[in-house]
């Protein structure tokens, strides 16, 4: 396992460098000047030319980047254009909005999603099965944007029940109260998944021996269910947290725009909107280097509950 961890961390380092180069170079990919597209046609050659500084573009891109890759590696991401911050400053204010949320949807997602599962492996076949079985296709299939607008319409506009908007200034119960309904938005798909997942471990461990042995001693199928197997069968749902995790921090951008909520997904969408090349370059990097940890820890998890990995 060990030799297993080194090989997937000494992947990082290729795979930051590749994501910060292609960062850098959307400076370059970008049509026109980059100066005078944030600018505007009214800019002094004096205010483009401190730009162009600021960004690095007064250099060939090459020393350029590896003036910036040593700024990353000392934590100087710059300075946002338009907000006058540093950076790092403006993305750790944000982001813990979005980590909270992430973990959110991911908890009610392996809670929701566990319980299906086991309710549909409970009654095979049974129209209790079918109708959950399809509920978990349905849900798995549907985009976080479309929960969110349908989790609007229905229990903010229609009832009353939950916000819209924003993410609760008015202490814990408020803050609670305003993260329900986009938790759920970005829990939908994700429950689909772990509902199924659920659903055919606990299936296929039913059928092992051990299992079966249980049952000539006459112990109730409910007691096997939820005291042995639910052990061997919850064990394929760790392993893919760390992947799942990835992916609804993916999502949370859709839903942080959709409910109006502070984030990191919704930061970058703002600072793409206005060409902030500083935020948008710290923003996806971080966003990046989150997606990778939380990969790496799927693979981890993979290595450890599955044998086979092991072995190799």
């Amino acid at each position: 396992m060990f030799v297993y961890i080194l090989k997937r961390l000494l992947w990082l380092v290729p795979t930051i460098l590749t994501v910060l180069l292609i960062l850098f170079s959307l400076s370059y990919l970008l049509p026109g000047e980059p100066a005078d597209i944030i600018l505007g046609p009214r800019a002094t050659p004096e205010m483009r030319a401190e730009l162009n500084r600021r960004l690095g573009l007064d250099r060939p891109w090459y020393q350029s980047y590896f003036i910036y890759l040593q700024n990353v590696l000392r934590g100087d991401l710059g300075r946002s254009i338009f907000r006058d911050r540093p950076v790092f400053d403006v993305i750790m204010g944000v982001i813990p909005y979005t980590l909270i949320l992430t973990l959110s949807g991911m908890t009610l997602a392996i809670f929701n999603g566990i319980i299906i599962g086991l309710l549909a492996a409970s009654y095979e076949n049974s129209f209790i099965d079918k109708f959950l079985t399809l509920l978990s296709y349905i849900t798995a299939s549907t985009p976080t944007y479309i929960a969110g607008v349908i989790l609007i319409v229905v229990f903010s506009i229609q009832l009353g029940w939950l916000p819209s908007i924003g993410a609760g200034e008015g202490g814990f119960l408020n803050t609670l109260h305003h993260l329900i309904a986009p938790a759920l938005a970005l829990s939908v798909g994700w429950t689909g998944y772990i509902a199924r997942l659920t659903r055919s471990s606990m299936l296929e461990t039913l059928e092992e021996d051990f299992i079966q042995t249980e049952k000539s001693f006459g112990i109730p199928r409910y007691y096997i269910i939820y005291r042995y197997a639910l052990k061997r069968a919850i064990k394929p749902i760790i392993a893919v947290i760390g992947l799942g995790i990835g992916r609804l921090l993916g999502g949370a951008v859709f839903v942080e725009v959709i409910f109006n909520r502070p984030g990191l997904g919704r930061l970058i969408v703002d600072s793409v909107r206005e060409r902030d090349l500083p935020l948008v370059r710290g923003g996806v990097m971080i966003a990046a280097l989150l997606f990778i940890l939380a990969n790496l820890a799927a693979d981890i998890s993979y290595a450890y509950f599955d044998p086979r990995i092991k072995e190799e």
